[in-house]
């Protein structure tokens, strides 16, 4: 069992989404079997004979959540041995109950003692291409639900709910019903964004900005007294409360196409691909 608790892990990746690789300390490393009861779900196909959870003072590595899929990539000592005789392969990445972002992955050579400790000096490279994939198609999930909210006069009594934002399988959930003859018309809008390049930015906001400022604040986020909520606002066409990563701009984005819209009890889901 994983006995203490060590310092939240800062998420660089919110404050800037270009790093690729990064430079950071050891704060833990044990083996999977060590992961609390109320963290083992987290990670349902690890591997209990090889592989580990490092935990790191800070992280590029996006944490599965929000929609969208977690970072891959490698960890490796920055000093002393070569990369190859010390590659950690990141597989999964998820946030813990206490806030701490837990890599999952095995090392290139396993062995029963890790080349990693406490303290040392690793070097954290993501797949700049898996995220930069993810990015188009969160940004794209952006446009499809900025896309319904304009329509509003048309496609009236919908309310955003949630959104996926995986390769294989993209959507925007709402509550309230778009009938198949406003996917023409949702298209259309989404290629006028998409053409306009419109400005992705980021921006911390108190509850009152948030709720002010956003297209939609879903009952599930979860608001402290206090504190600032990050946001991501598609400049000229709406924000919403968001901690995934983006692209600069959404002529980024590629090309959006909207391939269905289905309906259940009251539902509706706009399904989307991006390429």
């Amino acid at each position: 069992m994983l006995t203490q608790t060590p310092p939240r892990t800062i998420a660089l990746y919110q404050q800037d989404e270009t790093l690729t690789t990064h430079t950071t300390k050891i704060i833990s490393i044990e083996p999977v079997t060590s992961l609390t009861e109320a963290n083992r779900p987290l990670f349902k196909n690890a591997n209990d004979s090889n592989d580990w959870i490092v935990i790191t003072a800070e992280t590029i590595f996006y944490a599965q959540g929000g929609g969208q899929p977690c970072d891959t990539g490698t960890m490796y000592l920055s000093h002393g041995a070569a990369p190859q005789d010390a590659v950690f392969n990141v597989t999964a990445v998820r946030t813990a109950a206490d806030g701490q972002i837990l890599h999952l992955g095995s090392f290139t050579s396993p062995a029963s003692i890790p080349p990693f400790k406490p303290g040392d000096s690793v070097t954290q490279a993501i797949s700049s291409e898996q995220r930069l994939l993810n990015s188009r198609i969160h940004t794209g999930g952006h446009v499809v639900g900025l896309a319904v909210r304009h329509l509003a006069s048309s496609i009236p009594d919908v309310t955003e709910l949630k959104a996926q934002h995986y390769p294989d399988l993209a959507f925007v959930d709402f509550r309230g019903t778009i009938e198949g003859k406003h996917k023409d018309a949702i298209q259309a809008q989404v290629d006028r964004y998409i053409e306009q390049a419109l400005p992705v930015k980021v921006y911390w906001w108190n509850e009152a900005e948030l709720r002010e400022k956003c297209a939609v604040v879903p009952d599930a986020v979860a608001i402290p007294e206090g504190e600032l909520v990050r946001a991501v606002d598609i400049v000229g066409a709406g924000a919403y409360p968001c901690g995934g990563t983006h692209v600069p701009d959404t002529g980024k984005v590629g090309k959006v196409t909207v391939k269905k819209i289905s309906r259940s009890k009251g539902n509706s889901k706009v399904s989307y691909v991006v390429s």
